[in-house]
């Protein structure tokens, strides 16, 4: 599945809440690397996650555990990865990899998984609750923990307007579908990017 086939605030909800400067680094966020080394040492084991491209490599080629060793090979893979594939198709391969819970992976299966739909036929509320779960599939499950799922899809609409794809009142309006429970699979007025202009042409609506 690659992002050109998914309403442009699907791919746009997952990038500003897991790596907002997608399109601007290279296999890593050296903004984002900073947080993560300090937090890393503090805790003396690694706790945090990377890029999307870091994830990738993680998930294709290495497995769950928390070792500076893997992160350095995680770093290797990443760079592997930009050199060999666009950014959409990493994206894409994000998309069709990534666990969201439930037992199911990929973005697609997680979509009717929760919601009965595609992944093609998502709203903006249903969009932040799928880019929510990444942080912590179980915890955050909307079938098994809504008011978690609802609060983290809270935090990835905040991303959303934090980085200019929507607007406050989208927000707003995606706030108050979600908290009204009605998930249903309806289009939700104005929903557009706003700050599509300088990415790539899937963003923007149709």
């Amino acid at each position: 599945m690659l992002p050109s086939s998914l309403p442009p605030y699907v791919p746009a909800a997952f990038i500003a809440i897991e790596d907002r400067r997608f399109y601007e680094h290279g296999p890593f966020d050296c903004w984002g690397i900073f947080p993560s080394v300090a937090s890393d040492l503090v805790h003396r084991r690694v706790v945090q996650g990377g890029s999307i491209t870091q994830q990738v490599a993680k998930t294709l080629f290495l497995g769950n555990q928390r070792t500076l060793r893997r992160k350095v090979q995680e770093a290797f893979l990443a760079i592997w990865l930009c050199r060999h594939y666009r950014r959409d198709q990493i994206l894409g391969i994000y998309f069709n990899r990534v666990y969201l819970g439930g037992g199911a992976y990929g973005v697609d299966a997680e979509a009717r998984l929760y919601f009965n739909e595609p992944a093609a036929r998502r709203t903006l509320a249903q969009a932040a609750i799928l880019a929510g779960l990444p942080k912590a599939p179980s915890t955050l499950n909307p079938l098994a923990n809504a008011r978690a799922a609802a609060n983290r899809a809270t935090r990835v609409l905040e991303a959303m307007v934090a980085i200019g794809i929507i607007s406050p009142q989208q927000e707003n309006a995606a706030i108050a579908h979600r908290l009204a429970g009605q998930i249903d699979g309806r289009d939700e007025p104005g929903q557009q990017c706003l700050g599509c202009a300088a990415r790539p042409t899937w963003l923007l609506p149709a």
